[in-house]
């Protein structure tokens, strides 16, 4: 971050001290900062005279107000006991996110983490019991958020068709590619899309995008996509992540346990979870979207090969996850 790389850029470390009143000691390059960096325009972690170290992110003006909804999301949770939903400072004047110059900054304290262990995380019952109960605590902390905070209703079918018309006009090798998934989406899915209970929702759960202690959550982190989504969209996104690292994980204690967690608590709807595996299959489209934008074609291919192993084994995935068969 150039306001803090160059020393002789007094101004805004003046600013930071007081808008935060902080006093900037140094910054920290040695300490690996988790989660995506793509999105803010630079971050840094720095430590101030009494040794507290922050994490500070720069966003461009046009990310203010989705950067506001996060903030205001977070507080919302951390009133309601979430606090593995790590809170951001307010400035003197209680602002989330104060300007310098045409940009505006936050600050959150920096929480140190254990490094997860890929692939090895996948046989940790521990972590799938943890996944489950942040996701039941997510639940009760986030009831009538919607009354507080404005969010737009998310609608993975639409992103799908929205998707395949791109591609059909872009690439039409990839778009012949991926029909037959949307083919197996429509027989069933795509009829019941809309009928499925919303509910709050983090929006991109998984393993990198939580502070480790361990097997212990001790945050998650990257609240970007958070809104009101299909009651399944967390632990569809999750359970569809793990399985992509290794289709078999979707059989494995992780995944298992965190799906037992939840459906003890009897957290989601009935027709969630009848389309659950379907739905895991449907957010696949919106990683494949990401790797079309990165032109990645290795996992463009993964991403194929994902799909086909999940429509070719729907019925033992669901029999697996003690799903009963969706009603014709």
């Amino acid at each position: 971050m150039k306001e803090l790389s160059d020393k002789r850029n007094g101004k805004f470390i003046e600013w930071l001290n007081f808008q935060w009143n902080i006093e900037f000691d140094s910054v920290r390059l040695d300490v690996d900062i988790q989660g995506s960096p793509e999105r803010a325009l630079s971050r840094v972690v720095f430590q101030t005279k009494s040794g507290t170290l922050y994490l500070l992110e720069k966003f461009f003006a046009g990310k203010f107000n989705t950067r506001q909804r996060v903030a205001d999301t977070i507080e919302y949770l951390n009133q309601n006991s979430l606090r593995q939903a790590l809170l951001s400072l307010k400035s003197k004047k209680g602002e989330f996110l104060p300007f310098y110059k045409e940009d505006c900054f936050q600050i959150t304290p920096f929480l140190d983490g254990t490094q997860l262990n890929r692939p090895d995380y996948l046989s940790s019952s521990k972590m799938g019991e943890s996944f489950g109960l942040f996701l039941v605590h997510l639940s009760k902390a986030s009831e009538n958020i919607n009354y507080k905070i404005s969010f737009t209703a998310f609608s993975i079918k639409d992103y799908i068709y929205k998707l395949f018309s791109q591609m059909k006009i872009h690439d039409n090798e990839i778009y012949k590619k991926f029909i037959p998934y949307l083919v197996f989406l429509e027989k069933e899915f795509m009829p019941v899309h809309d009928q499925l209970p919303q509910s709050f929702c983090h929006g991109d759960l998984h393993p990198l995008n939580v502070i480790w202690d361990h097997d212990k959550i001790k945050a998650v982190i990257d609240w970007e996509f958070t809104g009101i989504k299909p009651d399944i969209y967390d632990v569809a996104n999750l359970i569809g992540c793990a399985g992509i690292e290794d289709p078999n994980s979707l059989g494995m204690p992780m995944v298992m346990t965190c799906l037992k967690t939840i459906q003890k608590s009897r957290l989601y709807s009935e027709l969630g979870w009848q389309f659950f595996p379907e739905y895991v299959l449907a957010l696949r489209f919106a990683w494949l979207s990401e790797w079309l934008r990165k032109k990645d074609e290795p996992m463009i291919e993964m991403e194929e090969a994902y799909m086909r192993i999940l429509v070719d084994n729907m019925d033992i995935l669901r029999k697996g996850w003690g799903i009963r068969k969706n009603k014709k």
